[in-house]
This record gives structure tokens, sequence and C-alpha cells, in this order.
């Protein structure tokens, strides 16, 4: 997908906020995130859940909460990237050594596990570098979920997982983007109206 001079700006700004906290007070943080979204009804309720795992510095450190859905008896599915063009396959993780180390070094599936169809989603966790009050979002410009999203069922709950310091006033927002259906950040819980 092409990415604007605008949404590059908003990308590099926002990582620079996030790397600017330290790597205790973002782990801190990161961990009071998760709480919330363990406490969200919509993924206590999911059955089949897609989580992604950290691949970048300023990302929150996702793991335990893929840790604790396998705990739970939660299917758990992880995105596999299999090329630009191509985007991502989903595959079943059914526990931690099911991941390896892929795509730049990102942790994803081993190509063999089971794939899961984006319909037989409950609940999403999706990444992004930052986010709007009306619960737009902004990814790496590759689209990977911008093609994902319209592919889960109507309904699905969509949500973030971000610092404060990733929430803007307005993101630019084009025909592709799909707005999610809600944030959580230490402070609080964005939902679209």
């Amino acid at each position: 997908m092409a990415t604007t001079p605008l949404k590059r700006r908003l990308r590099a700004e926002s990582i620079a906020a996030i790397l600017g906290m330290s790597e205790a007070d973002r782990a801190a943080r990161g961990a009071r995130i998760l709480d919330e979204v363990r406490g969200l009804a919509s993924y206590r309720g999911a059955g089949t859940v897609l989580l992604y795992l950290k691949a970048f510095p300023e990302e929150i450190e996702t793991g335990p909460l893929l840790a604790d859905a396998l705990a739970a008896g939660r299917r758990v599915a992880c995105p596999r990237v299999v090329g630009r063009a191509a985007g991502m396959v989903l595959h079943e993780v059914r526990d931690l050594g099911d991941l390896r180390a892929g795509t730049l070094g990102i942790p994803e599936p081993v190509p063999d596990a089971p794939i899961v169809a984006p319909e037989d989603l409950d609940w999403v966790l999706a990444p992004g570098v930052a986010f709007d009050p009306a619960c737009n979002r902004l990814g790496r410009g590759a689209g990977h979920y911008d093609r994902l999203l319209p592919r889960v069922r109507p309904g699905i709950e969509v949500w973030a997982a971000a610092f404060d310091v990733q929430m803007l006033d307005m993101l630019p927002v084009e025909p592709h983007d799909v707005p999610l259906t809600g944030v959580v950040t230490e402070s609080r819980i964005l939902r679209r109206a």
C-alpha cells in the first residue's frame, strides 16, 4: 500500500515518543495495558484469538498475553508474513515452541502449523504505530492488516494495545483503512462510537 509523507512523519514521531520512555517504563506500562486487554469482555469470551508478537523495540511485549491465552485453552492464531504482495497467513500456535524467527527476525508460527482462516477468528489484537480517538490505526505501511481485517467475520471485535504517547488527535484515513473496535492504553479504554 502506498504511504504518504504525512504518514511517514507521524510514524517516525510516534516511534520516537515511545522510545523516549525508558525500557523499564515501557515494560511496566505494557504490563498494565495487557491487564486491561485481559479484562475486555469480548476477549474473555473469545474462543479463537489472533495475537501478534512483539517485533520492534517500540512495541508492547505481547508474549505474556499469548502465554495466558494458551493456558486458558483458547485457540491462538498468529500471523506469518509470506511476502509483501501475498500478505499474511494465519497459523495456529499450540505452544511457544511453534514460533520461529521469520521475516525481519519477527517471531512467527512455523510454516507447517495448522492454518486458521480469518473468518474463524472471534477476536483480534492488531498492531499499529499510532491511533486516534476514532479508533483509526496507522500501521507500518505494508498493508498486511488492511488486507486482513476486511476478511474477518462482521462484528468481530478488533482491538489495539498502545501507549498513551501513540494516541494522536486525528490520523489521515484512506478508503482501505479499517477502523478498530477500540484501543487500550495505560490510562484509558477507547471504543469506537
